[in-house]
């Protein structure tokens, strides 16, 4: 939910600032790379070497956000329905549902992980999220990697 409402969707925090408000990119976004025994998350973009410190300055301030304030109820039933719709359309088809069957086998899960994931997606609340910003996205945790000139 977190990645999700930070970039991990188009109508995500990222999306609005950089792109549709500051128009410094065309895309941007967050997500998570899961591994069995190890993950990351990520922001990736790209933008202009004139304005890539601008484009970072305001995506350590959709961080610091996240951390410092509670996230509108409205932006999270959006960001929940997303979500619940995304898993929809990710079990369309009898491949896509035995790619969920194989994350299950692969990652150790039980069979109630998906039942878990649902209520998870539906009972987070406001503070929570804040809650896991606070505690995974801390500034000195980040590693900024910045490709190409600055401006």
């Amino acid at each position: 939910m977190l990645n999700n409402i930070l970039g991990g969707y188009f109508g995500s925090r990222l999306m609005a600032n950089i792109r549709e408000d500051k128009g410094y990119t065309y895309g941007i976004g967050s997500g998570l790379s899961n591994l069995v025994h190890a993950g990351s998350f990520f922001i990736s973009t790209e933008v202009g070497a004139d304005v890539t410190d601008k484009a970072l300055e305001e995506i350590y301030k959709e961080i610091k956000l996240l951390r410092d304030e509670l996230v509108d109820v409205n932006e999270l039933e959006t960001v929940r329905n997303y979500i619940l719709g995304h898993f929809l359309r990710s079990v369309d088809g009898p491949f896509s549902l035995a790619d969920k069957f194989k994350s299950i086998w692969e990652y150790g899960l039980d069979y109630d992980f998906y039942d878990k994931y649902f209520d998870a997606v539906k009972s987070v609340t406001p503070a929570e999220i804040r809650d896991l910003a606070n505690k995974y996205l801390q500034e000195k945790d980040l590693i900024e990697c910045v490709v190409g000139k600055r401006g």
